[in-house]
């Protein structure tokens, strides 16, 4: 019992664990372009992305090399520094998972952006919290395993 309840207070390895855990959460929210899903690119973006007015034959229609590119466009990976600022930091009573880009906070909550604040931006959360503070569904059962673990370890431990 001894060793439970000194696992209580002795936390800084499980909660390491934590945000390790959320972050492969992160990784798995930007390969399957978020959960629930992201809304879609907007046309303006999509044309950007392409190439702009390059992207297009004199017809109108996309050449073959910017077809490619909108069939492998990603919505939150353009450069895909955003997915790879992403961080942990941990303590002996916090776990924390957040970027250091600037626009990481647009594109998570939404909101107004660009000159003069006249783009939408719509939310994409890809953080592993809901609106509300929650973790997100496909979050809870890593971070409780971790805790179960960490739990279990020190039972065993003699």
């Amino acid at each position: 019992m001894l060793q439970l309840e000194q696992a209580g207070y002795q936390k800084a390895s499980a909660m390491r664990k934590i945000a390790q855990a959320l972050a492969v959460v992160v990784e798995d929210n930007f390969a399957a372009q978020g959960r629930p899903r992201w809304q879609p690119l907007s046309e303006a973006t999509i044309h950007l992305r392409v190439g702009g007015k390059k992207a297009y034959k004199k017809n109108g229609e996309l050449t073959a090399a910017a077809a490619r590119r909108k069939s492998g466009l990603m919505i939150l990976q353009d450069s895909g520094q955003m997915a790879a600022s992403t961080a942990t930091d941990s303590g002996e009573d916090y776990s924390d998972i957040g970027s250091n880009k600037v626009y990481a906070a647009i594109q998570h909550d939404g909101g107004q952006a660009g000159r003069g604040l006249k783009v939408e931006v719509p939310a994409r959360p890809w953080l592993p919290v809901t609106a509300d503070g929650q973790l997100q569904p496909e979050a809870v059962e890593p971070v409780l395993n971790t805790i179960l673990r960490h739990l279990m370890d020190a039972a065993n431990r003699r």
